[in-house]
């Protein structure tokens, strides 16, 4: 028995190792016959010098065309106040009355000063003349004499002038009192009511009136620094109003600043917006879409062409059927072309689908 259990189990074991040959050598035979995977085919392009056809959009804010803080030229009591927020003025119109009992006393004193110093300048005018007259007749006039009255014609001049200087101030600062327009506009803040005491100059703490234009606004934008380059002015921009969704309202780039804001390195442009019927309110926010220019000196190639790593970016440039790595700066992009500035040439053979094994020098 026990021979026949060890027949039996040698048996066993003489099939099991049968059985793991075959399969091994299945395995081999399978992994000779698959076939190795093939790498993509190099896809070649060109170097164009075309349009990059992408639209910006950008957020805008729209402030008054004008708008100015309306404090007192003169210290004094407010009398009257005849506009109130949201009033439409006129530009010379009379916003508000100060009154300066002061003032008028002031002026009064000034103008009595002027006249009562312009007498004295036609009293010694006439003597002058008189005595110069005179003096044409050998010794009825001494030299001294008439030099003295000149001397004195000048000194009241001097003095009328003078005089006349001051109830000239004197005058202009009464009509500081009465407060006016400077343009046609809306009253959109009001800090004073009538017998308020207002001081002129940085005493004052806060405007007495704002005053705002509003039938044309001014719609800011910050554009930044890629796109800066490609604006002209007079440039035909659309946007629309985020608290008006639906509508669309064009518009012309009428102001550019010129420099960059160093903080967020963008530009500032100003577009004039028509506001005849008040339905845009400055202090509102708007989307402002336009299509750049074609950067000066750039060319363009697909951006799936742009290689870019640590070191920089690059695009491969098909030179003898050996790759050259080029490197290039990118400008503005769209999906599907972006503008490069580097050492390419227009109609530049490059390679579209770069490979990540691809080295400076392989063949293509």
């Amino acid at each position: 028995m026990k021979n026949i259990a060890f027949k039996s189990l040698t048996f066993m074991l003489g099939l099991a190792a049968l059985s793991s040959c075959s399969s091994s050598e299945s395995a081999d035979s399978k992994t000779k016959n698959k076939p190795e995977k093939k790498q993509a085919a190099t896809k070649i392009g060109t170097v164009t010098a075309m349009k990059v056809g992408e639209h910006v959009q950008l957020p805008g804010e729209f402030l008054a065309f004008q708008e100015v803080s309306i404090y007192p030229k003169a210290d004094g009591f407010v009398e009257k106040v005849l506009v109130d927020r949201g009033s439409k003025v006129s530009k010379g119109q009379v916003l508000m009355v100060l009154e300066a009992p002061e003032k008028e006393e002031q002026l009064v004193a000034a103008r009595s000063n002027y006249l009562k110093a312009k007498a004295m300048l036609v009293a010694s005018q006439e003597h002058y003349k008189r005595l110069k007259a005179s003096s044409g007749i050998r010794g009825s006039v001494s030299a001294l004499d008439l030099e003295s009255a000149h001397a004195k014609m000048m000194a009241d001049s001097a003095a009328a002038m003078g005089e006349q200087a001051n109830f000239g101030a004197l005058t202009k600062i009464k009509s500081y009192l009465v407060v006016r327009a400077p343009f046609d506009g809306v009253i959109t803040e009001r800090n004073v009511h009538p017998g308020a005491l207002v001081s002129s100059g940085v005493r004052m703490q806060g405007a007495m009136l704002t005053l705002q234009q509003q039938d044309k606004l001014r719609l800011v934008v910050d554009v930044p620094e890629t796109y800066s380059v490609g604006l002209k002015q007079g440039k035909e921009v659309t946007f629309t109003v985020n608290a008006m969704p639906g509508e669309q309202f064009k518009g012309k780039i009428s102001r550019r600043s010129g420099n960059m804001n160093q903080k967020f390195r963008s530009e500032t442009v100003e577009v004039d917006v028509s506001n005849a019927g008040r339905k845009i309110k400055p202090g509102m926010f708007a989307e402002v879409v336009f299509e750049p220019e074609t950067t000066h000196g750039s060319l363009t190639v697909p951006t799936s062409a742009i290689v870019t790593t640590t070191e920089g970016q690059y695009v491969v440039k098909a030179n003898a059927g050996k790759a050259e790595f080029v490197e290039v700066r990118k400008g503005q992009q769209s999906q599907e072309v972006t503008e490069v500035f580097g050492a390419l040439s227009l109609g530049d053979k490059i390679v579209t689908n770069p490979r990540d094994n691809l080295k400076n020098g392989s063949s293509i």
